[in-house]
């Protein structure tokens, strides 16, 4: 009796340590689980909220990086709208020029001037400003980018203006006449409204400051960092160089210490039009405060809820672990796969009496399942798959019947149809080799074809070349002919002039001749009065008889002469009229030779652009010729791979058939 109550003793106490052991293990691991869990939900609740400060601040820079965009790209297209102006040609004259400039200033308050300036080194700026004797304007910095790049705005670094103090840049583009650059269109404008858009974000949880492209800052909360002068301040030297690891990566936040103190989140964004950089620096002080809250919570969740589960578990712990040991070690052996064990505590309670019978249950069935498992796959390691499974199966093992008698099935059957497959693979590979010789040979004579054919489209390559020189010279030829037509229908149009101003004066001569003829008329006439008077004279009056009948003698000379000079004047009119026909007549023919040869001009040029359009297309072809060359090569070599690999293929399936034979099949 002494001996079973130390026994009972001996089983109390150690129910009871493994009770104390189990609670305090319980609790232990309870309260490791809920400080887990509380720290990962700590960590996921802060990165969330970093995240989020942080994606703020980007969209912050990036918001503020688009204003600039959008501010810049007015000017920008103001600009190229101004460029288009003069280089359409509509506003040639200097005055007009200056007109035009002005008009633009006045569109827009934040431009301070508009000026368009020509290799000839001349300016026209608006407001009439003339510049001085040593001015070169093509050697400005401006002038020369514009030119660099005619396609595009160039945009100049910020540059503080000696009048008013601000902040001013210059946008200037390059101008065209008649298809060729001949200068540039320049615009310089104030920057009052982006310093206005970066002040507004000052505050004391943050800012948004602007740098140049170089990192020189332009606007900054801090004056001493602000633009003033040329050189002003790199984000190098301002607050100790911690601007500058903020620019090495766009839209990339960084923690830094701030010029005023504590550390802040700064990003940076670039403005697609100018390529400046916006840098934002925000305060972390709300990202503190919530980050101190949050774990003040979590601490008192995690508190509380370990005090709660070690009351209420701790009760439920109780007589339930004397035979427990035993078990447990029993059921590491199974865990081992020891199952030549059995199961004999003692049953203090209808758990633990449940749970050993259903442990040996357990170790009779799992016995049972081992045995037939073993016997069905030593059958298969022999090559043998007529065996059966005889055991019944209970609950989930019997997935593993029906999968052992499944993998038997697909045994059988992926091994007859190896059997039948590796036939008609030893034949495929055969027939295979005799096509891929085939291949290779056919592959070779495309790629000898494909080569003359590429050689051929290179000489008709060249000869298009040839033929677009030609069109082009034919070309310039036309233009040199339309200049002669044209100067010679001018000419033409002169001589008419002075064809209607011989018949004008041809007319005159008439008129005059005809006072001529009057007058001889007259004087014929008084010469013959004269003679009768000297008649009736007698002696006396015989000397005016001889000057009379010597006024008889001229005014009959010019009688004659009058009427020769109205011959010949009229056979002039005849021919300036016939010539006046055929000159009008020849300038028709020539206007028309003049219409006829622009509009050989343009079909000249339509030949033209057809003739490059086709050697572009040709040069394409022939590209596109190598590479198909260069990839019939890589399948002839193909070919010649499959070849040998279809040897390769040949044999092995032969390896394949002799191994499907050596298993036995129902």
């Amino acid at each position: 009796m002494k001996w079973k109550k130390d026994k009972t003793q001996s089983s109390e106490n150690q129910a009871r340590y493994l009770c104390n052991r189990v609670e305090e293990t319980f609790v232990h691991s309870l309260s490791w689980v809920l400080l887990i869990v509380t720290v990962f939900t700590l960590i996921m609740v802060l990165t969330m909220l970093n995240i989020m400060l942080v994606r703020q601040n980007r969209d912050h820079a990036d918001i503020y990086a688009s204003q600039i965009d959008t501010a810049m790209q007015e000017k920008v297209s103001m600009l190229n709208s101004i460029a288009g102006g003069i280089s359409s040609g509509t506003v040639t004259e200097p005055e007009d020029i200056l007109a035009y400039v002005d008009s633009m200033v006045a569109l827009d308050d934040q431009v301070s001037a508009v000026y368009s300036c020509y290799d000839e080194n001349v300016t026209i700026m608006s407001g009439g400003w003339q510049p001085p004797k040593d001015f070169v304007v093509t050697e400005r910095d401006w002038y020369k980018q514009a030119q660099a790049n005619p396609d595009q705005v160039y945009i100049s670094d910020p540059y503080v203006d000696i009048q008013s103090g601000g902040i001013c840049i210059t946008l200037s583009k390059a101008t065209f006449k008649n298809g060729k650059m001949a200068g540039v269109v320049g615009m310089d404008m104030y920057m009052n409204d982006l310093v206005s858009l970066m002040e507004g974000s000052y505050s004391n949880s943050g800012y948004v400051f602007l740098t140049t492209s170089d990192g020189i800052i332009l606007v900054h909360p801090n004056e001493d960092y602000a633009l003033k002068d040329e050189t002003g301040v790199s984000v190098s030297e301002a607050n100790h160089g911690r601007y500058e690891k903020v620019l090495e990566q766009e839209l990339k936040t960084k923690t830094i210490l701030d010029y005023r103190g504590g550390f802040k989140l700064a990003t940076s964004a670039n403005s697609a039009v100018t390529s400046w950089k916006v840098i934002s620096v925000q305060s972390t002080v709300h990202m503190v405060l919530i980050m101190i809250m949050f774990i003040v919570i979590y601490i008192g969740i995690f508190l509380f809820a370990r005090q709660l589960a070690k009351k209420y578990t701790i009760q439920k712990v109780q007589k339930l672990f004397v035979p427990l040991s035993s078990i447990s070690s029993k059921v590491t052996r199974i865990a081992d796969g020891d199952l030549n064990l059995f199961f004999d505590e003692e049953k203090n309670s209808c758990e633990i009496e449940n749970l050993i019978n259903s442990l040996n249950s357990t170790i009779d069935s799992l016995s049972g399942y081992i045995n037939q498992i073993s016997n069905t796959v030593t059958a298969i390691s022999n090559k043998d798959l007529t065996a059966t499974i005889d055991t019944e199966f209970k609950g989930s093992f019997i997935q593993i019947k029906e999968a052992l008698e499944a993998i038997m099935q697909s045994l059988i059957e992926a091994f007859s149809g190896i059997r039948e497959e590796s036939e008609m693979v030893n034949q495929y590979s055969e027939q295979l080799e005799q096509t891929s010789e085939t291949v290779a040979e056919s592959a070779t004579n495309q790629n000898v074809a494909i080569n003359s054919l590429s050689e051929d489209v290179e000489h008709l390559t060249e000869q298009t070349r040839s033929i677009t020189d030609r069109a082009m010279s034919v070309r310039t030829n036309a233009d040199i002919t339309n200049e002669h037509l044209q100067h010679s229908a001018e000419e033409m149009e002169a001589l008419v002039h002075a064809m209607e101003l011989i018949e004008k004066s041809s007319e005159e001569i008439v008129a005059f001749a005809d006072e001529i003829a009057n007058i001889s008329d007259q004087t014929n006439l008084l010469a013959l009065n004269a003679s009768i008077e000297a008649a009736r004279a007698g002696e006396a009056g015989r000397g005016f008889a001889v000057v009379a009948g010597e006024i008889g003698t001229l005014a009959t000379s010019s009688a004659e002469a009058s009427e020769n000079i109205s011959k010949l004047i009229k056979e002039s009119q005849d021919a300036v009229a016939r010539g006046k026909q055929m000159v009008s007549v020849t300038s028709a023919a020539m206007k028309q030779g003049i219409d006829d040869s622009l509009e050989s001009k343009t079909q000249i040029e339509q030949i033209v652009e057809y003739v490059k359009k086709q050697q572009s297309f040709i040069e394409n072809i022939n590209d596109e010729l190598k590479k198909i060359a260069e990839m019939v090569e890589s399948n002839a070599a193909s070919a010649e791979e499959n070849t040998a690999i279809s040897q390769q293929l040949s044999g092995c399936s032969q390896n394949l058939l002799d191994m499907a034979n050596s298993f036995r099949l129902n």
